[in-house]
């Protein structure tokens, strides 16, 4: 019994000198994010590598911004994301946890009789849960999953994050561009008003015209301030999603969206691909995993209950010598044999197994939904830039020359102007919901597509670009 008890501290001590710092599965998290985003993550611990951290944000906010200089600014310095990453610090404690044995007892009292000891008839115990020892193997296989679980749940998250990044970024992109495409709309309608007024003035306009074309010049001064309002706001979802406050808000966006790259991935196999490297699919199928330890656990040890072992140590009267004598305590599973404990876990067990079939259905519709949106908008693109924007430059030019030989009047010249600023206007918000449908894909799939990997710039050698149409005084004058 003795020797129990040693060994049982020997294994206590060994247990307690496990290390709980979570850079081990932290490097982990890192290492699964790097292979699917590109990008690097960091964890604010204080150190060098914190403050180089730092450093590199500003320098990717003083250049102007792309979509993954917006992720790697959120995965350096988001207070969200730390916040997430310590989850990985909680479920390293719960391992070390699971391995330690719990704290010996000791307890001095009187005895109730006075033969046998030498007065004052005190005596001395220390006691020990036995049956830790022999749970504390199963403890740390459940601990240990639940953590490879947990490193999985964070990783996905820093994935989720990017996504929402990237999002943010090409709507804001997007909004900024609009209300450059409105200010050239509002120059022209106001164009258009003012020689409609020297026109009323001079005695060529009827006042219903005039009212026409200044109602048309206010009506396009509110859209662009609609357009600017709306800006701010996204481009402060942006600041919300990179975690950018006080100085770091001066960013700057570059002027246009990225094109549509030359040649799209292939999207062959996609949901099979989604449901094997997706980390939160990952993270069910370990979760599973767990419950499924903690259910054998339970029925291993519902009969045993608690078993204690003690020492108790007494000076006798006859010889003055100090008796040992142990003892064992064992729970009788009379009333309560682990009955309700067994029966949670298999619920726990099943609504878990439900829940992976669930989200892997979620993931395949996920897929496919992405996929069809991304290719929609991609066509839709691609009849913009080049079917209706060419065709709307040609009315303008064709009316430009008409205009010319005096054969069209200055108004239905701006009119023509405007609907060309129309037509690129809806360009841009359809390039806006093809990187956003692009993004939705790559967060379905959990991991970037082939052809987003290489910057759209340069996987788009030769492809034509929409340019915005000049303002309309260079025509109309």
């Amino acid at each position: 019994m003795i020797r129990s008890v040693v060994l049982a501290g020997a294994v206590a001590l060994l247990a307690g000198c496990a290390s709980t710092s979570a850079k081990p599965a932290f490097d982990d998290v890192a290492q699964n994010v790097k292979a699917r985003s590109g990008h690097a993550v960091r964890w604010n611990q204080g150190s060098e590598e914190d403050r180089e951290a730092e450093k590199a944000i500003d320098d990717l906010l003083k250049r102007e911004l792309t979509a993954d200089a917006a992720v790697q600014v959120a995965l350096l310095g988001s207070p969200h994301l730390r916040a997430k990453l310590e989850e990985l610090a909680i479920a390293q404690a719960d391992l070390v946890q699971a391995g330690l044995l719990s704290n010996p007892v000791f307890s001095i009292g009187r005895t109730a009789w006075e033969a046998e000891h030498i007065a004052p008839n005190l005596f001395a115990s220390v006691e020990q849960n036995f049956l830790d020892i022999v749970t504390m193997p199963m403890r740390k296989r459940v601990a240990a999953t639940e953590l490879e679980a947990t490193k999985l749940e964070v990783a996905d998250h820093v994935l989720e994050t990017a996504a929402e990044v990237r999002e943010a970024f090409y709507s804001a992109q997007a909004a900024e561009q609009v209300v450059a495409m409105r200010r050239l709309v509002e120059e022209a309608a106001k164009t258009s008003a003012e020689l409609a007024t020297r026109q009323h003035e001079a005695g060529n306009m009827s006042d219903l015209a005039l009212n026409n074309e200044l109602g048309l010049s206010a009506q396009t001064t509110l859209d662009r301030k609609r357009a600017e309002g709306e800006a701010a706001v996204l481009r402060e979802k942006l600041n919300k999603a990179m975690g950018t406050w006080g100085p770091r808000t001066a960013w700057k966006l570059g002027p246009k969206l990225p094109e549509l790259p030359k040649d799209e991935a292939s999207l062959e196999r996609l949901e099979s691909v989604a449901v094997e490297q997706r980390l939160d699919v990952g993270a069910a199928r370990r979760n599973l995993q767990a419950l499924s330890y903690a259910l054998s656990m339970a029925k291993t040890t519902r009969w045993t209950g608690t078993v204690s072992v003690a020492v108790q140590a007494g000076r006798l009267r006859h010889n003055k010598r100090i008796a040992f004598g142990p003892s064992v305590a064992l729970e009788i599973p009379l009333f309560d044999q682990r009955q309700a404990q067994v029966s949670k876990l298999e619920a726990y067990e099943r609504q878990a197994e439900n829940e992976l079939h669930a989200l892997a259905i979620d993931v395949r519709a996920d897929v496919r939904s992405s996929r069809s949106r991304m290719l929609t908008a991609r066509g839709v693109v691609e009849d913009y830039g080049k079917v209706i924007v060419p065709l709307r430059e040609n009315v303008v030019r064709y009316s430009q020359e008409q205009y010319d030989a005096m054969l069209l009047g200055v108004y239905q010249l701006i009119q023509a102007k405007q609907s060309e600023f129309e037509a690129y206007r809806e360009y841009i918000e359809a390039l806006r919901d093809y990187w956003v449908a692009r993004s939705d894909l790559e967060r379905a799939i959990g991991g970037r597509l082939a052809a987003a990997a290489a910057s759209p710039s340069a996987a788009n050698p030769g492809t034509s670009t929409v340019a915005p149409p000049p303002a309309a005084h260079s025509h109309s004058h």
